[in-house]
C-alpha cells in the first residue's frame, strides 16, 4: 500500500474515532500492522525503544505478583497494544504538514461533539416543558446515568470533558500560530483558508461549551489552566488575548451561576468530594506493597473491604437504593500516578513517568530555545509542536484528578499526541 493511502486510512480512522468507535479501531489496527511489516522495525530511537521494552517487560512481570493474576493479565490490554501502536506512529506522522493537518482536522471534526453536548444538556434541563419530557427518546435520555450532565457517545461525562480539553489544547496552539503570523508579514504564507480559519476558532472555543455541558469540575479546572497559559503566550496580540480572557471568564461565570450538571460550585460540595477518601486507600495500598503493587486492575477489588473497614458508617449507607458517592464502589483512585503506584509499584510508576516526561521535556526544550527553526525554518513548526504540548498538558492535568484511559478512544488520542511530540523533536534532531 502506498504511503499516501496509509496516511489517508490513518487520518480517516483517527478523525472518526469518537463517532464510529470500533470501525475506526479496525482502520487504525490495519495501519499499525501494515507499517510494522512494511518497515520491519519500530520507529523509535534506541533509548526510547529500549526504555519502552523494559517498561513492557516490567508490566508483564508484575502480573506474576498480582493478587488477582487473571485480572492483571486482562488489564495489560490497556497498555501493551498502545505501546506497540506508539512505536509505529512516527512512520505515519512524519512531517510538520501531517502533524499540522491532523491537528486542524481534529479541532474542526470535534465541533459536532460540542453542539451535541449542548443539545443533550438542554434536554436534560429541568426547564424544558413537560410535553417535551414525555417524548420517549427524551425520557430515555433524561433517565440515563449522570442526570443533568452531557456525555454524548462517551460512557461518562468526564470522558467527554477529557476529550474536549485535548481538542482545546490543540486549537489554542494553532491559534497562537495564526496570531504570530498576523503580527509579522515576513513569516511563511498563510496556512489557513478563510473558511478553515473560522472553523478552527469555532472548534476551539466551542469545546468550552461542551466542557461546561459535561458538568466536569476537572474539565473546568484544566480548561482554565490551558486558557491562562494561552493568554500568557498571546500577550502581544490584544484582540486574541481578549477573546481568550472572555472565553475563560465566560466558562467560570457560567459554572458559578448555573452550576455544573446540577451541581453547584459551593465550597461544601467540593469539601464532600470522595476523592480524598479514595486517595487515602490508594496510598495505604502503596505502603503495603511498594515494590510490585497489587496488580493491574486490582485496586477496584481491594477498595470495598478497605472502605468498609476504615469507614464503618458505609456498611449502612451501602444498603440504601441510592448509595452516597462517599461509599460507592470505584474502579480506580482518580489519579493516574496513585493508580500505577498501587497496582504496579512505585518503581514502575516512576519509570513510566520519567519516560513520558523525557519525551515532553525535549518538546518543551525545542519550543523554549527556538531550535526548531533549524528543522523547518518556520514559526509554523514551533506552533504545531506547541499545539501538541498544550493538548498533552490537558491529558496530564486531567490525570491528576481522574483516570480515563480505560476508554480506548481517549487512550489512542493520548498516544497519538505523545507520538506527535516525539516525532517533531526527533525530526529536528535528525536534521
Amino acid at each position: 500500500m502506498q504511503k499516501s493511502k496509509i496516511w489517508q486510512l490513518f487520518r480517516l480512522s483517527f478523525l472518526t474515532l469518537p463517532y464510529l468507535f470500533y470501525v475506526s479501531f479496525v482502520g487504525l489496527f490495519a495501519v499499525m500492522v501494515i507499517d510494522r511489516f512494511r518497515f520491519g522495525r519500530i520507529a523509535l530511537d534506541p533509548l526510547t525503544r529500549n526504555s519502552l521494552a523494559i517498561l513492557s517487560g516490567l508490566l508483564i512481570l508484575s502480573c506474576g505478583f498480582a493478587e488477582n493474576r487473571s485480572e492483571a493479565l486482562l488489564q495489560l490490554t490497556n497498555f501493551l497494544p498502545f505501546f506497540l501502536f506508539f512505536s509505529v506512529l512516527p512512520y505515519v506522522l512524519k512531517g510538520t504538514e501531517r502533524l499540522g493537518r491532523l491537528a486542524i482536522d481534529m479541532v474542526i471534526v470535534a465541533i459536532p461533539l460540542s453542539v451535541w453536548a449542548l443539545g443533550e444538556y438542554i434536554l436534560k434541563s429541568s426547564l424544558i416543558p413537560r410535553m417535551v419530557r414525555r417524548i420517549p427518546w427524551v425520557r430515555s435520555l433524561r433517565n440515563a446515568p449522570h442526570k443533568g450532565r452531557a456525555m454524548v457517545m462517551f460512557t461518562h461525562p468526564n470522558s467527554l470533558a477529557n476529550y474536549l480539553v485535548l481538542i482545546l489544547g490543540l486549537g489554542l496552539g494553532l491559534i497562537l500560530y495564526d496570531a504570530s503570523r498576523s503580527l509579522d508579514r515576513d513569516l511563511e504564507p498563510q496556512r489557513y483558508g478563510r473558511t478553515r480559519k473560522v472553523l478552527l476558532y469555532a472548534g476551539t472555543f466551542s469545546t468550552l461549551v461542551g466542557i461546561f455541558c459535561s458538568g466536569s469540575r476537572n474539565g473546568l479546572i484544566v480548561a482554565v489552566i490551558q486558557i491562562i497559559l494561552f493568554c500568557v503566550c498571546i500577550q502581544s496580540n490584544r484582540k486574541i488575548l481578549l477573546i481568550g480572557l472572555l472565553s475563560g471568564l465566560g466558562l467560570v461565570v457560567g459554572a458559578v451561576g448555573l452550576g455544573l450538571g446540577r451541581r453547584s460550585l459551593d465550597i461544601m460540595n467540593w469539601a464532600d468530594d470522595p476523592r480524598p477518601r479514595v486517595w487515602s486507600i490508594a496510598w495505604d495500598l502503596i505502603k503495603e506493597r511498594p515494590g510490585w503493587g497489587w496488580g493491574l486492575g486490582n485496586y477496584k477489588l481491594e477498595f470495598v473491604p478497605r472502605l468498609l473497614a476504615q469507614y464503618p458508617s458505609c456498611l449502612v449507607e451501602r444498603t440504601y437504593k441510592v448509595i452516597p458517592s462517599n461509599c460507592a464502589d470505584v474502579s480506580h483512585p482518580h489519579n493516574f500516578w496513585l493508580l500505577l503506584g498501587s497496582e504496579v509499584g512505585i518503581g514502575m510508576m516512576l519509570g513510566f513517568s520519567l519516560w513520558v516526561g523525557y519525551i515532553c521535556f525535549r518538546g518543551v526544550q525545542c519550543v523554549m530555545t527556538g531550535k526548531l527553526s533549524r528543522w523547518a525554518q518556520s514559526v509554523w513548526a514551533q506552533s504545531v509542536l506547541l499545539a501538541y504540548l498544550f493538548a498533552f498538558l490537558g491529558c496530564v492535568s486531567f490525570a491528576m484528578l481522574d483516570v480515563t484511559f480505560y476508554d480506548a478512544r481517549l487512550n489512542i488520542v493520548n498516544w497519538v499526541l505523545l507520538a506527535g511530540i516525539y516525532t517533531a523533536t526527533q525530526e529536528w534532531e535528525e536534521s
